[in-house]
């Protein structure tokens, strides 16, 4: 029997007998093991990925990798972690989920405004703006797909460099979300100009390159899939590292160990003028790939990198050499998460709330509301309530049109957030989101 005829057959079996059948149907067969590889692979991603046809794969390649003891590369990696990367895009040095559009060059609009990257993927809208005017001049700024002219985009957040490029991440304006879905072509709104702009089509990896993934039986009551490989750029060799989460309402915001594990963060009600909002930042520790001698590499983030978080790291690690990535940990929030605490202030004194937070992979409870003075009060949280010790709640948004101003201040287990209000204030409705937590994996990668 033939590789085609047995791959016929064992399409043809039910899911139940194909586990029973293989052994047996694999005696004397001579198999092309590149071939079958490849069309396992293709099987599982292809347009058509029913459950059923995916563990028909699935079990093909595991029983043929079994039988015949190769040492092909997937022989450990056709896992259901790796799995779990077949559905990501690489777009410039980042990873996002799925279906993605991007700028493939930078593009000059006029003499103001130079688009250096764009890029959207389901729930992910960022952009590189260069140009010289100041920020009171660039007005409001609006995206709006040519193909769905309703829905209207516009910063959620920037942040400026010395060059005038600013980094723009977009929210959903029309419903007061994150809820962003691609697009290949948009109309762009700044400055009271507009500008058409189109955008080429990301494509996913590719389902038959050298991937590399951590031990499953590593964390895996975390629900995060590690895995790395290989990219050649510029002529340089280059290790990308991709987080796949069981939970899909996770997003990956940085590889690594935060540097500080404190933090502050606060917003201020402009009224007119909107809200003013910042945090301190998550810088991390750098990450490492060792050599079997025991000799460490840096892994460093490109000069010109596009694209958060960087998943895309050089090396000076020689080419041949075999090497063990290890990633301690990863910074990784949940965008979905939205929780109303409706809060008596206390004429004087402290008052419990004794209120239970879910974040899905960690919870968290607002204690106590303390009246500070006839215009502040303090909310104590603690943080980790959950018994899982290896995620850590970093911090966590809040906004309220009840206050004028609001500063938090997060450590290992707790956070206080100060409320400041006008005079006579008795009760605030206070908005939770965003939470952001610190996953401590310890993953190990071999990568060879």
């Amino acid at each position: 029997m033939n590789e085609e005829k047995l791959m016929n057959l064992l399409n043809s079996l039910d899911d139940d007998l194909v586990e029973k059948e293989i052994d047996k149907l694999l005696e004397g067969v001579e198999i092309d093991m590149e071939s079958i590889n490849k069309k396992a692979h293709d099987k599982l991603n292809s347009e058509s990925k029913k459950i059923r046809r995916r563990k028909k794969g699935l079990y093909v390649a595991a029983a043929c990798l079994a039988a015949v003891s190769v040492s092909s590369l997937y022989a450990k990696d056709i896992s259901k972690a790796v799995l779990s990367f077949l559905g990501k895009t690489p777009v410039y040095d980042t990873i996002v989920n799925g279906e993605a559009y991007y700028l493939k060059d930078s593009r000059k609009l006029d003499e103001h405004f130079i688009i250096d990257s764009f890029m959207v993927s389901k729930g992910k809208l960022e952009m590189e703006l260069v140009t010289d005017l100041p920020f009171e001049e660039l007005g409001d700024i609006y995206i709006i797909p040519k193909d769905n002219p309703d829905i209207v985009y516009f910063p959620a957040g920037y942040s400026v460099d010395e060059n005038n490029k600013y980094f723009l991440s977009f929210a959903n304006k029309t419903e007061e979300n994150y809820h962003i879905e691609p697009f290949k072509e948009f109309k762009f709104e700044i400055a009271g100009n507009t500008y058409e702009v189109s955008l080429d089509t990301a494509a996913s990896f590719d389902s038959e390159s050298e991937i590399y993934a951590a031990d499953e039986t590593d964390n895996n009551d975390l629900g995060v899939n590690m895995g790395a490989k290989f990219v050649e750029k510029d002529g340089k060799r280059m290790l990308q590292i991709i987080t796949a989460f069981e939970d899909s309402k996770l997003q990956l915001d940085k590889l690594g160990k935060p540097k500080n594990t404190d933090v502050s963060s606060e917003y201020e009600n402009l009224e007119k003028g909107g809200i003013r909002s910042s945090s301190t930042g998550v810088d991390t520790e750098t990450l490492y790939v060792q050599d079997q001698s025991g000799k460490r590499y840096s892994l460093d983030i490109p000069k010109d990198a596009k694209g958060r978080p960087v998943t895309l790291f050089e090396t000076k690690a020689p080419k041949d050499a075999e090497l063990t990535l290890k990633v301690p940990a990863i910074v990784a929030s949940n965008p979905a998460v939205q929780e109303q605490l409706k809060l008596a202030v206390p004429e004087e004194g402290e008052i419990s709330i004794d209120q239970e937070i879910d974040f899905g992979i960690q919870k968290v409870k607002a204690k106590s509301i303390k009246r500070l003075s006839s215009t502040s009060a303090s909310i104590e949280f603690e943080l980790d309530t959950l018994s899982n010790d290896k995620v850590h709640v970093r911090s966590f948004g809040f906004y309220s049109s009840d206050i004028k101003k609001a500063e938090g201040k997060f450590d290992a287990s707790k956070a206080v957030i100060t409320l400041e209000f006008k005079e006579g204030t008795d009760a605030v409705n206070l908005l939770i989101d965003y939470p952001e937590f610190v996953i401590d994996g310890d993953w190990a990668i071999n990568m060879y």
